[in-house]
Formats: structure tokens, C-alpha cells, sequence
């Protein structure tokens, strides 16, 4: 502040600049940016009925009393933003009268450009006529809107454009429009004829320039790029046609050069022509524009990736399946699972409320189809079989449960009604789900599962090749477990002879020896009848076992192996284990081939003592069957490599005997691994699901 204006001293030594101030006839007041007054002279005095004395260092507001439909501070927020407002306040005088006030507020910054003081120049409207005073507030409104504005506002002198369009008319020209087109040089000329009177602060910020003065007083021509001219030629069309207003998008150029997009609206309101001057409007597109250009260019590299997929890729609409789910929860259905189990015609109503609105080229080809047409608008019902229901079922509960991704493999007819095993997957995410979409992915696999067929087949005939293998090395163990039966019958069939030949034959003790016969035949064709289905090639017949009289029966094949290699085998079996779900034969297999893999280990180690231990445990709803050996334990270069198909330590071994063994475990849903014992010997262990 000048010498003599400070707060310090009240400005009771006016300078020269402080003489001025006092002598003005309109109200002078500056403040700190706090509010308090720092200069309040004679005409504020006269004004508002308070002192200098008892205005300085006094908050304004408060103490006039200010109010504004805006509220203050938000009028402060304002004048910091833009440097400057303009308009009417109320405020009380000393004696308590209400006045209205006409103000502009001016920010003076310091030297780093931080607000310093608030001048303000103030004038009683109070007793203006209401013409002059609707006017002036008009005028205030349009000012505050013109600089307020988010939008650039130009105001532009159109005159001699005007003049330069009335001289072609009066030329004799009648298609304005054609003369525009081949007289561009004539577009230039009016471009350099309109001048701009006034630019608001958001103009200066879009087009580069430092202060508005930069823009205001010049030509419109270097905002305008020669591609966009023509844009500016339809304005001067409409103003020509007398319409009120025009808006196109195009692009114009900042003072720096760089090109930008807008839309531009130019605005003639009604009784404004003739006046001179236009009114424009220019809106920053470029932002917009840019993220337009991008989603069109992600939507080009979604569509070339949707095509160019190996893939089938279905699009589905969603929308009215939604709708459907939508409406149970609003009734109060939480458990779909349950509701699709109670309502069993709910889930074709649902599939048929889906439909397919776009497929690539794979899907065309996959599904038979000669081009897109052929699928697109059916309801997916038309190629899910019934037998792919359930997968079905399965995807709309995991889209229920809002997880975004499924993947199953099942079944799809083609258009021609043949079925194709596929590879099912969908794809739903957020971004998809709330366009009502989900994108479903289609991989034939009918070969494959042609070669898994296969390969299960081959599988199959190597474990009867394994099983007749070990029924070779087991001869004489099965030609032991025969003989038993038939060497029990033969002296029944003599003992009864000899009772015969006495004179009085006992006949209870010839009914005793007959019921033994009896069952030892039934025993050795129990043999013969396991022997037979160990032998045979059947499919697999999974029923309800006893885990305990599974073990004890392959046990009985082994005791002749047991005898002559003298093993020690203790049986640990668990006390009433319950039942699994397994096929007979290919249990007795794995424990016989494991049972023998150790026997012939021991040997081949010379192990002094060998022992075979085999025990059942059931817990956590699977049962654990162990077989251990007393041997050398298993290297640990072969650990990883055991149940390897074609793998074997023995010098005429197939290689076989352990994979088949990991894959009936695996195909009864169970696991097997093998182990080295701490304390010596090497463990087999292997698991089955508890039947339900």
C-alpha cells in the first residue's frame, strides 16, 4: 500500500495517491484476503454511514452485513479462481438501513503472484429506476456467465463480414452456397474481416495465450485450419438464412499451432441482427474425441481378434436370463441350486431367454453353419442336447454366484443335429454383465476324446497283458490253492468209500463227508471262477466291497509266492473299515502286483529276514491301504520315475505293472505314491473314496 494508506496509521496522512482515492465520487474500499479493510474512503464514508476509523481492520462483511443469492464465500471462492467479480450486494448502513450496492472486486497479487489486497469500487443503486436496474443486473449476469462459462465464449464484430455477404448478394449472386465452394479465397476474406471484441478467461486458456488482449482486437483466420473452413462457411449460411443459432464439431488451431476439437456453436438471438456483433461458443472436444478414437480402435482390435480366433467364440445375449434371475431374488429365492432342483422346466425357460448375437468364423465352421446369419438370433436351447443340461445348470450358478469365468467339457449339436465333444468356456465378466453379455467359447475336442477312448482301450488290454503275466509267475501258488480243494475231496471220496465197505455204514458220518465234498468243490470253483476273471479282459464293474475281504482274497493268491520265498507277512487290517466302490478284480491286481514288486525286491537283496506288512485305516472319507517291505528301499534316481509307463529295474520286466496299478487308482478317483522308510524297506501306499 502507498505511504499513508496503511492500517497502521489509520490513513490519517493522505499522499497525493490517497487524495485521489478520497476525492472519487464512487465508493473505494480495499481489504487484506482476509476480509479486514485496509483503505475505506470519504465516499464509503458518505455511503455506508461509518468512519475510517471504525472501518479499518474490521471484517467488511460482517460489518455491512453483506448477503448475496450466491453466498459469500462462494463469491470470494470466485474472485480468487478468476481475479475478478462483478455484481450487486445488499448491505446494512450504520443507521440500519438496507441498501443495494453495485461492486467490482479486483484481486492485486504481490510479486510471486500471491493475492496481496482486494479493491473494491462500490455505487448505491438503491434508487435507480427498475428499467435502469433490470439492465444493469442483465448486463452483471451476462458478464459473470461470460466468464464463468466452463465453455469459451468469443464475442466477435461482424460488421464488416456483413458488409462484404450484403455487397455478393447485391452482385446478383444466388447460390451463396456454390460461390463459397468455388470462391474459397472469399471465405479467407471474411475471416480476416471479423475481429474479436472480447474473449472470457477460459478462451485464453484453450487457445494458448498469455492475456486476453493477445486474442482480442485480431482476425478470427488463425484460429481457423484450411479442413475446417468449411465449417465456418455454413455459419455464415445460417446467418445468412437468419437462423438463430448453428452448432457443428470441427477442429480449429491454438495460437502454438496444435489442432484441437470443439464444438462450435455460433449464436444470432432474436432482434440481434444488424447489430454487429455475434456471439460464439467453442467447446473442448478433444479429450472426448480422443477416447471416441479409442474405443473404435479397441473395438477394431476386438473384432480382429474375435475373427481371427482358432476358437469358436459365441457372443450371448444375457439380457432377459438376467431379468429371470432378477426376479427370483426379488422374491426372496437365495438357493437357485435348490430352486432348479424343485422347478425342472426353469433352466430351458432360462436357456431359452438366451440368445446369440455374434459368432466368428471358427464358430461358422464348428458348428456347420454356411455363414454367421445361420446362428445368430438362436436361442442357445437349439444346440445344447439334453446330456449337456447339467453343464448348463452348472454355468448359470457360477454366474449367479457372480464368478466370472466356467470351463467344462460336454456336448453341442451342430446344425445338422451330429454331436461334438467340445471344451465349453464363458467368459463373464463385469465389463460383460453389465452390456447383458457373456462370451462363450467353443474348442472342438472330438478327436481328442476319440484318442482318449483309445488310449483307454489300449490301457485296458495292457492290464490284462499285466494280469496274465502275473498269473504266469503265480502257477504255482494258483496250482497250490486248486490242489488244496481237490486233494480235500479225493480223501472225502476215499473216507466215505471206507465207511461204505463196512457192514452197517454209518450214515450221519457219510453225511458229514459229503457236505465237506461238497464245499471244497464250491471252493475250488470259487478259485477257478477269480482265476477266470483275473484272466479275462472285461470292462470295468465297480460295486459295493469290503475293503478287508478284497485283501484277504488276493492274499490267498499269494501264499504260495509267500511260502517259497519265505516272507513274513502280517496282516494290519482295520476293524469293520466300511465299503468302497470298486471293481474286484483290478483291486486284487494292484495289491497282488505291489505285494510281488516287494517279494522280488527282497530277494534280489538277499534280505535275511524279508517281511511284508499290509494294512487298511479309513479317515476323512477315503480308505489307505499300506504295503511294506523289509528290502533295499527304492534309489532315489528311480523315486520319480516309478509309476512311468515303460520304466523297470527288472532285466525282463515290461515296465507296466506300476503305471497300470496308478491308473486304476487314479480312473477309482483315488492316489498313489511310494515312500522310503526311515528305518529301512520301501512303502506303497494308495487311496479309494469312501462309497457314499
Amino acid at each position: 500500500m502507498p505511504e499513508g494508506n496503511g492500517p497502521e496509521d489509520g490513513g490519517t496522512s493522505p499522499g497525493l495517491l490517497g487524495a485521489v482515492i478520497d476525492g472519487s465520487a464512487e465508493s473505494v474500499i480495499v481489504r487484506d484476503p482476509s476480509g479486514r479493510v485496509l483503505l475505506w474512503n470519504k465516499a464509503s464514508e458518505a455511503l455506508y454511514g461509518f468512519s475510517r476509523e471504525a472501518m479499518v481492520g474490521r471484517p467488511l462483511h460482517d460489518r455491512l452485513n453483506a448477503h448475496h443469492p450466491t453466498t459469500i464465500a462462494g463469491l470470494e471462492r470466485h474472485l480468487l479462481e478468476q481475479g475478478h467479480w462483478e455484481g450487486e450486494l445488499k448491505r446494512t448502513t450504520a443507521s440500519g438501513e438496507e441498501r443495494r450496492v453495485e461492486v467490482r472486486w479486483t484481486v492485486l497479487r504481490g510479486p510471486e503472484g500471491q493475492p496481496a489486497a482486494i479493491i473494491e469500487y462500490g455505487r448505491d443503486t438503491t434508487r435507480l429506476s427498475g428499467i435502469e436496474l433490470e439492465s444493469r443486473l442483465q448486463a452483471h449476469r451476462y458478464r459473470n456467465l461470460f466468464q464463468a462459462m466452463a465453455a469459451a465464449f468469443w464475442e466477435i464484430d461482424f460488421s464488416e463480414v456483413s458488409r462484404l455477404l450484403a455487397q455478393l448478394i447485391r452482385g446478383g449472386v444466388k447460390d451463396v452456397r456454390g460461390y463459397f465452394e468455388a470462391h474459397p479465397e472469399f471465405i479467407d476474406a471474411t475471416l480476416a474481416a471479423a475481429r474479436v471484441v472480447d474473449v472470457n478467461d477460459k478462451s485464453v486458456a484453450l487457445f494458448g495465450a498469455g492475456k486476453r488482449e493477445d486474442i482480442i482486437g485480431g482476425s478470427l483466420e488463425p484460429y481457423w485450419p484450411p479442413e475446417s473452413r468449411h465449417v465456418y462457411a455454413e455459419s455464415l449460411l445460417a446467418a445468412l438464412d437468419r437462423l438463430p443459432h448453428m452448432s457443428r464439431e470441427t477442429r480449429l488451431t491454438t495460437l502454438g499451432g496444435r489442432k484441437i476439437d470443439v464444438l462450435f456453436t455460433v449464436c444470432w438471438p432474436s432482434g440481434h441482427h444488424g447489430r454487429g456483433t455475434v456471439l460464439i461458443g467453442i467447446i473442448d472436444l478433444s479429450d472426448r474425441v480422443a477416447a471416441e478414437q479409442e474405443v473404435r480402435a479397441s473395438e477394431l482390435r476386438f473384432r480382429q481378434l474375435f475373427q481371427a480366433m482358432s476358437t469358436a467364440l459365441l457372443q450371448i445375449n444375457t439380457t432377459r436370463q438376467r431379468a429371470l434371475l432378477a426376479e427370483l431374488e426379488a422374491r426372496g429365492v437365495e438357493d437357485l441350486a435348490a430352486y432348479f432342483d424343485s422347478h425342472p422346466g426353469f433352466l430351458l425357460t432360462c436357456m431359452d431367454a438366451m440368445s446369440i448375437v455374434d459368432v466368428n468364423e471358427a464358430a461358422v465352421r464348428i458348428m456347420g453353419a454356411r455363414d454367421r446369419s445361420e446362428l445368430v438370433g438362436q436361442p442357445v436351447t437349439r444346440f445344447w442336447p439334453p446330456s449337456s443340461h447339467p453343464v448348463i445348470r452348472r454355468s448359470l450358478l457360477s454366474s449367479y454366484r457372480k464368478q466370472t469365468s466356467f470351463e467344462e467339457e460336454t456336448v453341442h449339436y451342430r446344425l445338422d443335429g451330429s454331436e461334438i465333444n467340445t471344451l465349453f468356456t464363458l467368459n463373464d465378466s463385469p465389463e460383460l454383465r453389465m452390456r447383458g453379455m457373456v462370451l462363450v467359447g467353443l474348442t472342438d475336442i472330438t478327436e481328442r476324446e476319440a484318442a482318449q477312448k483309445a488310449l483307454r482301450q489300449l490301457q485296458s488290454e495292457f492290464a490284462h497283458a499285466s494280469r496274465l503275466s502275473m498269473l504266469g509267475e503265480l502257477t504255482a501258488s494258483i496250482a497250490h490253492e486248486v490242489n488244496q480243494p481237490l486233494a480235500a475231496i479225493a480223501a472225502h471220496g476215499a473216507a466215505a468209500t471206507r465207511w461204505l465197505s463196512r457192514p452197517e455204514p454209518d450214515l450221519d458220518e457219510l453225511r458229514a463227508i459229503n457236505a465237506n465234498m461238497v464245499s471244497d468243490a464250491r471252493r475250488a470253483a470259487d478259485i477257478i471262477a477269480r482265476l477266470r476273471a483275473m484272466a479275462s479282459n472285461k470292462t470295468s464293474e465297480r460295486q459295493r466291497l469290503s475293503p478287508n475281504l478284497v485283501i484277504e482274497e488276493a492274499v490267498r493268491f499269494l501264499h504260495h509266492e509267500l511260502m517259497a520265498h519265505e516272507v513274513d507277512l502280517r496282516l494290519e487290517l482295520a476293524d469293520g473299515p466300511p465299503d468302497i466302490e470298486a471293481d474286484r478284480v483290478q483291486l486284487q491286481q494292484i495289491v497282488v502286483n505291489l505285494a510281488l514288486n516287494a517279494m522280488q525286491e527282497m530277494k534280489r537283496a538277499c534280505c535275511p529276514r524279508p517281511r511284508l506288512k499290509l494294512m487298511t485305516l479309513a479317515g476323512d472319507g477315503e480308505l489307505r491301504v499300506t504295503i511294506e517291505d523289509s528290502g533295499p528301499g527304492i534309489p532315489p534316481q528311480h523315486h520319480d520315475r516309478l509309476f512311468q509307463s515303460f520304466f523297470t529295474t527288472k532285466a525282463t520286466g515290461l515296465g507296466l505293472g506300476l503305471s497300470i496299478c496308478r491308473n486304476i487308482i487314479e480312473a477309482h478317483g483315488g492316489r498313489i505314491w511310494a515312500e522310503n522308510i526311515p528305518s529301512g524297506g520301501a512303502r506303497f501306499v494308495f487311496t479309494l473314496p469312501i462309497a457314499g
